[in-house]
Order: structure tokens, then sequence, then C-alpha cells
């Protein structure tokens, strides 16, 4: 399940560790290290195991691949009667008024969405 207005994304993802499944909201955006990796070598970075190294740096090679990063704004978990939203420190009120905006929708979307599976399921 993903639900995207913007730079913000609702979506699922599956634990490597157990077999459960998460929720979270994220905020997009560009990434300042994509397609730059030979601009980072040429600066004097080497590449050593799945990493760019000068210094005391390192880069993880998977930093260059991607044309936009992510993080976690909040967390949508299972609560004894309904799904509970639980925000990552202040990022909800860093958000700027139209992100906020777009978060709220695509909250309301996937919250939806999240009723209707477990209505589904029981």
């Amino acid at each position: 399940m993903k639900i995207r207005i913007n730079n913000i994304e609702f979506r699922e993802y599956t634990s490597t560790k157990v077999n459960k499944s998460f929720y979270e909201i994220i905020k997009w955006s560009p990434n300042p290290n994509y397609n730059k990796e030979q601009e980072y070598k040429d600066n004097g970075y080497v590449h050593i195991g799945g990493f760019l190294k000068k210094d005391f740096h390192s880069i993880d090679i998977n930093c260059f691949k991607n044309p936009e990063s992510c993080y976690v704004i909040a967390f949508i978990e299972k609560g004894s009667e309904s799904w509970d939203l639980r925000s990552v420190g202040e990022r909800l009120v860093e958000l700027n008024q139209e992100e906020q905006n777009d978060f709220f929708d695509v909250y309301r979307m996937g919250q939806k969405k999240l009723n209707q599976h477990v209505t589904q399921d029981n």
C-alpha cells in the first residue's frame, strides 16, 4: 500500500526481522548525492567495501543510486481499539503548511485503507 501526494507518502513495509507489516508516513526530498559518486572519487574518496571513504568520513555507496531520499515523519501502529499515530520528534510540526495539508490528506486515505483492511480480515 502506497499513497503519495507531492513529497509526502503513506506506505507499508515488511520487517526483515519479524513477519509483520508496519506503516509509516515519510517525506521525500531530492538526494543531493544522486549520481555524484565520481565527483567524490575525483576529490580523493576511495571505494572500500560498500563505502566511499576519505579521512574519517564514509558514505554508503547506495547514497548515490536514488534520485530521492526520505525520512520518517510518523508511524501508524495498531492500538487496542484503533490505529495510533506516533510522530517522530518534532518532524510533523516542522513541515510547511502545504506539506502538513498533504500529510493529513495522506494520513486520512491511509487510515481509511487500514480500517477497510482490518474489517475484511475479521
